[in-house]
């Protein structure tokens, strides 16, 4: 039997088997589980029975869920394991979800179920919930082309198949440009730079085998402080630039191009689907509902926002000009000379500060305010596999004790993790 494809065994109701995911089972393991989820959905689809909200709505509930555990178990590999074989799968796997979601939408037995059930069921036949699931899933199909004819589905689905590849080609190009490194060789050079900090560097310099150096990574973790803290302006430009340029620097690794064909491939798509542009179909079923509307509030807010920047880039100015180096504020300046100003308005100092900002206290204090708000409670636990040494687990349960899950944090930068996946 294969682990990644089994219901979750373990306490805490299940959990996900990380001592047990073999990276190089997955194609194959998408493949079974792809399968078995049409399957699935085939058995709905030709149910003899006349359709109802049970035995399609709900049905639809239960299938393909070997599906969604390894899709859960590969998010993770591809936001933060994302090294070796997995860039590689990640290009093999997205094509075969992205072919699969289109066999679903585009079942035209399984939808005729669901516009029957959708024509026939007004909101007070069900809950408020049961009638939002079936609203969003009659919507989600239409959405996806489900009313589309043959050649128009067709179509569709070499315009989302394409799309497929080109976001993981996207995104994989943005990582490989974050493992760049930028290379110090004097410590004179981050003057300013908190020692903390100075020493994570000069640590990841030693992981890559130069322990005479310090090791600047291309991700925001190591950027945004030195940005902030470092009087040296041409190293600051120089992360600033690297960082920024991600993906546009015209090499192997450059998206514009990508860009270019997934604009060019959205609007096709929003307009067999119907729709004036990508965003107008993007927006429908959000809050703001329209382009019109997401710009109205944009520029309701965008005139106050301007005034505010331009007044903090005025009191950063003033700062530099009263240096006496004749610079003129530009992005890379704008943390650092922020600082300054925080400094010299509160004087703020970030040592001071430091003892309070541990993550362990700022850990304490998202629980805090998580019970506060929600009346959750986390309880430390080291008894389930974990995906990597990094990460720790906690239990959260309710006011009265009864388990919600498994609350899983990985909070440190590394070689393969995409930013923010902590």
């Amino acid at each position: 039997m294969n682990p990644m494809l089994q219901t979750w065994a373990g306490p805490y109701g299940g959990v996900p088997p990380w001592n047990q995911v073999r990276p190089e089972q997955f194609v194959a393991s998408f493949d079974l589980a792809i399968s078995t989820a049409l399957a699935e959905l085939d058995t709905i689809a030709n149910n003899p029975e006349p359709p109802t909200f049970e035995n399609t709505i709900v049905a639809m509930e239960s299938a393909g869920r070997a599906l969604l555990r390894l899709e859960s178990l590969f998010g993770v590999y591809e936001s933060n394991l994302n090294l070796g074989p997995v860039p590689d799968i990640e290009r093999v796997v997205a094509p075969k979800l992205a072919e699969y979601q289109d066999k679903v939408t585009q079942h035209e037995k399984l939808f005729a179920r669901i516009a029957a059930v959708y024509e026939q069921t007004k909101p007070s036949d069900l809950t408020v919930a049961q009638y939002r699931l079936l609203d969003d899933r009659y919507k989600q199909f239409v959405r996806r082309g489900a009313k589309l004819n043959a050649e128009q589905k067709a179509k569709l689905s070499q315009i989302n198949l394409r799309l497929a590849t080109l976001f993981t080609n996207f995104s994989q190009n943005v990582l490989a440009d974050e493992q760049t490194i930028i290379w110090v060789d004097s410590a004179a050079e981050l003057t300013g730079v908190p020692d903390s900090i100075v020493a994570s560097f000069a640590a990841a310099a030693a992981e890559h085998g130069e322990p005479n150096r310090w090791a600047v990574s291309n991700t925001r973790s190591a950027m945004e402080p030195l940005l902030t803290y470092a009087h040296n302006r041409a190293l600051r430009e120089k992360v600033w630039r690297t960082y920024y340029n991600r993906g546009d620097n015209g090499d192997d690794h450059d998206n514009n191009a990508i860009i270019a064909e997934i604009l060019k491939l959205r609007a096709a798509r929003a307009k067999l689907l119907g729709y004036e542009t990508h965003a107008h179909w993007r927006l429908e079923p959000q809050m703001a509902k329209t382009p019109a509307a997401a710009m109205d509030l944009m520029m309701k807010v965008w005139p106050k926002a301007v005034a505010r920047v331009r007044e903090e880039v005025a009191d950063m100015q003033k700062i530099a000009d009263a240096e006496g180096n004749g610079i003129k504020i530009e992005p890379w300046d704008y943390r650092y000379y922020a600082e300054q100003v925080r400094k010299d308005k509160y004087d703020l100092d970030f040592n001071q500060v430091k003892p309070y900002m541990q993550l362990d206290k700022l850990r304490e204090g998202m629980h805090w305010a998580a019970g506060q708000l929600f009346g959750l409670q986390f309880k430390p636990i080291g008894d389930v596999p974990v995906f990597h040494p990094d990460v720790k687990v906690w239990e959260v349960t309710d006011t009265q004790g009864k388990h919600v899950g498994l609350w899983y944090l990985d909070p440190y930068a590394r070689e393969g993790k995409r930013s923010g996946a902590w």
